[in-house]
């Protein structure tokens, strides 16, 4: 089950942003929606100092602050429960899995518009992995050679409605909330029901996993 932002903390959704780049940074804190309750740090290690004292609900950070340290992604991902979104310039699909693989939920590419990272950063904090399809598809196909469906994970599948089931299909082909939305008529809210609904049926932690286990069943 998706923790809510407003229970993380009361007063605000805590994240922090680690970007060396004064100029980026206040184009970012400008545009940021006033849930949030933001903390910055230039570097990678003012980030894991931070940490131990509060634990954030995201945290955005620039890839290329990350380079320049001898902190690596997985580290940061021990250290807190986060859900972390990384930025930069384009990467290939085989980087954005390794990103993914190293504990991030989703990897923006720097030059897409600012209101777009606020999207972003709206749907890893729900449980979204913000990454191009295709490369979702290379995961999961990767995750997915050689596994196969157990007798309890067809059960608990028979739970699910016909709409749980086309949901879910979607999903495991890369399909966001919205994209669901409109394929099937519905509204994001009833998209997001029907997610919450085939979590605790399954017994799936996330998007990902869903994914995986649909993805097994072709």
């Amino acid at each position: 089950m998706n923790i809510a932002a407003t229970d993380i903390n009361p007063a605000g959704i805590v994240i922090y942003l680690v970007l060396a780049d004064n100029e980026l940074r206040e184009t970012i804190l400008t545009g940021l929606p006033n849930e949030y309750n933001s903390s910055c740090f230039e570097t990678v290690h003012g980030l894991v100092k931070a940490i131990s004292d509060e634990q954030p609900a995201i945290i955005l950070c620039h890839n290329d602050v990350l380079n320049e340290n001898d902190i690596t992604l997985s580290s940061i991902k021990i250290l807190t429960s986060a859900r972390i979104l990384l930025m930069g310039s384009e990467q290939t699909i085989d980087e954005q899995i390794a990103v993914l693989k190293q504990g991030a939920r989703g990897y923006f590419d720097s030059s897409s518009s600012i209101e777009k990272l606020y999207d972003a950063l709206h749907s890893v904090l729900h449980g979204e992995v913000w990454v191009k399809r295709d490369v979702i598809s290379e995961l999961v196909d990767g995750f997915t050679k050689g596994s196969e469906v157990s007798t309890e994970q067809r059960t608990r599948l028979a739970q699910l409605t016909p709409k749980e089931i086309d949901t879910a299909e979607q999903v495991s082909h890369g399909a966001t909330n919205k994209m669901i939305a409109k394929e099937m008529d519905i509204t994001e809210r009833t998209v997001k029901a029907h997610l919450t609904a085939i979590f605790q049926k399954l017994d799936v932690p996330d998007r990902l996993s869903l994914a995986i286990l649909f993805r097994d069943l072709r």
